[in-house]
């Protein structure tokens, strides 16, 4: 970070943080072009929003960068490297408190929002679509076999078919959509300005993308008839558990019925891998 804050601060400065100054051996250097001051500027923030995302602890942002600000004060152009240091600091604390927030609300494993976040974003939703009366779905997902793949095959195994499943979910939706993983083979999926028959349509995809079997139920604001979440979430917590035991009961599948048209349409075509957005950022989008 000294390293930067010297790519931006002049020689004399330099100089004397490093106690080499000497005001008969040097010179005051001569004024930098703008441009040059606001090219050094950006890549000073650009540092130090890189170091503050490695740190992930705004506390030891301060106490370090308190320590540096300290020593260059005595500095000719003290002042100036204390500016320099005061501005590192805010962008280095937002970065660690950026990287903070991500891991509170995200699970490691899979990059989807955690059950903190869910609790947060479909109160969000709720309340958006109640003022703009619309419809939400929630789905209720549990992938299946999860214990009997870990003790098979290993837990790696089991890692790497969460993953399937949720890269499955990421083909099938809409960045609007939120996919949280509420813990072990729990999923919830929360589908906002979406009917009933179109997350019907939106489950049944993912399913024929390839995703590992999994079992799932619905449940509809204006199906219950309120934009409660602790009841919606009851709802397709039962609607998933009634199409589980209609699976294990039936001794041979259905065919599978022909899909009816659906507004609902995913983010199509398909976008390359390394411009793909982070699942855990999908359904942050929208606003109160």
């Amino acid at each position: 970070m000294l390293v930067c804050l010297e790519a931006a601060a002049t020689a004399n400065a330099v100089a004397q943080v490093r106690g080499t100054f000497s005001s008969q051996s040097r010179q005051a250097p001569s004024p930098r072009p703008a441009s040059t001051v606001a090219t050094r500027r950006k890549a000073l923030e650009a540092a130090a929003a890189r170091w503050g995302g490695r740190l992930a602890s705004p506390t030891l942002v301060v106490e370090q960068l308190l320590l540096l600000r300290h020593l260059v004060t005595v500095a000719t152009e003290g002042e100036r490297l204390g500016r320099l240091v005061d501005r590192v600091m805010l962008v280095a604390t937002k970065a660690a408190t950026d990287e903070l927030q991500l891991a509170a609300f995200s699970d490691p494993l899979t990059g989807c929002a955690n059950r903190r976040a869910f609790e947060r974003d479909l109160n969000r939703e709720l309340a958006r679509c109640a003022r703009a009366e619309l419809d939400l779905c929630l789905a209720a997902v549990d992938l299946d076999g999860l214990k009997r793949i870990n003790d098979s095959e290993g837990h790696a195994a089991g890692d790497r078919t969460l993953l399937q499943l949720v890269e499955s979910f990421r083909r099938a939706l809409r960045t609007l959509d939120g996919v949280y993983r509420l813990g072990g083979d729990e999923f919830v999926i929360v589908l906002p300005d979406t009917s009933l028959d179109d997350a019907r349509v939106v489950m049944s995809r993912v399913e024929r993308l390839g995703a590992p079997s999994f079992s799932w139920g619905l449940a509809s604001v204006i199906s219950i008839g309120s934009p409660d979440a602790a009841a919606l979430q009851a709802v397709a917590d039962e609607d998933l558990y009634d199409r589980r035991r209609k699976v294990r009961t039936r001794k041979t599948r259905a065919p599978a019925a022909a899909e009816s048209p659906s507004s609902y349409t995913p983010d199509l075509p398909e976008v390359p891998a390394g411009a793909r957005r982070p699942i855990s950022e999908i359904g942050r989008s929208s606003t109160a």
